[in-house]
């Protein structure tokens, strides 16, 4: 379990990671540039893209600005994604390709697969180019994004090079335990997006009662639950105290009591699905890049 906002833990091919980091689905242009820049500044070193998030160029001038001004390059910890309509092999490097030169940097951190597809065969063919990257340095590890366990259990009986991460969708009341514990049983770390429910976790009067006793909002137990179950939080928030708010969560403990409670919150069906929350904003993404192209 990480203690500090800076302090890593360790993944399966030897690389390090922070415990905590920064989303940043939604946001575009200089808020883009500038919520990564006040972060990493907080101290925040892992800053989550995709391709898909049409935000690369913003957040790598935001990343790089903060490298001007005294931050190593080294210290950060840059995640991308390959998408869907990305997938196979060749088409899977030139996404990355594109990825890195948008985001205006030498490497990334971790790659990632967006999202699998139905044909395990498709999923394989994705990650040996995810591979060749990897034997490249121009990713330092890779990985899967919401890849169930069956997803995974197929993909890892071919792999070369094991997934370091599968970044899900991980929040109280959606706690994701079986997938969770499988990943930790192959050593694969778990990454969770929208760790707040997109701000609804506030709502939560468990939460709520539970932060009362910490003098903390429900907001920072949702991400101190995450952290004690080594679980990494990627919350986005485009404002600035809020951003320091998600980063004060290491000067207190959970008991056990409430781990439990949180635990035992109802469970709650995903409400993100690719193909109906997701295909607006992808359509979008796509026609501003074929636009700034000229296509």
């Amino acid at each position: 379990m990480v203690v500090s906002l800076l302090d890593r833990m360790a993944l399966n091919n030897g690389y390090t990671i922070p415990g905590i980091g920064l989303g940043t689905y939604g946001m575009k242009g200089q808020e883009a540039e500038d919520v990564v820049f006040s972060a990493i500044m907080k101290g925040y070193r892992l800053i989550d893209t995709a391709s898909m998030y049409d935000n690369e160029e913003d957040v790598g001038r935001g990343i790089n600005r903060a490298v001007s001004s005294g931050v190593s390059r080294d210290e950060i910890f840059v995640v991308t994604k390959i998408w869907k309509t990305d997938a196979g092999f060749d088409n899977a490097i030139q996404s990355f390709e594109a990825s890195l030169k948008r985001l205006n940097q030498p490497y990334v951190d971790l790659l990632l697969i967006h999202w699998p597809d139905k044909d395990a065969a498709v999923n394989l063919d994705t990650w040996r180019a995810l591979e060749d990257i990897y034997e490249s340095g121009r990713a330092k590890s890779i990985g899967v994004s919401n890849f169930s366990r069956g997803d995974l259990a197929e993909l890892l009986k071919e792999v070369k090079v094991r997934p370091a991460v599968n970044q899900f969708e991980i929040y109280p009341g959606n706690p994701n335990q079986d997938l969770n514990d499988y990943c930790d049983s192959e050593n694969i770390v778990s990454m969770a997006y929208s760790p707040l429910k997109r701000g609804n976790v506030s709502k939560e009067r468990h939460l709520t009662t539970i932060g009362e006793k910490y003098g903390k909002t429900p907001s920072q137990v949702a991400l101190r639950w995450d952290i004690e179950r080594d679980v990494i939080p990627i919350p986005k928030s485009g404002n600035k105290d809020r951003l320091q708010e998600n980063a004060e969560v290491f000067d207190f403990a959970l008991s056990d009591e409430d781990m439990n409670t949180i635990n035992n919150l109802d469970k709650q069906n995903r409400d993100r699905n690719p193909n109906s929350l997701i295909r607006s904003e992808v359509m979008r993404s796509r026609n501003h890049r074929e636009k700034k192209q000229g296509r």
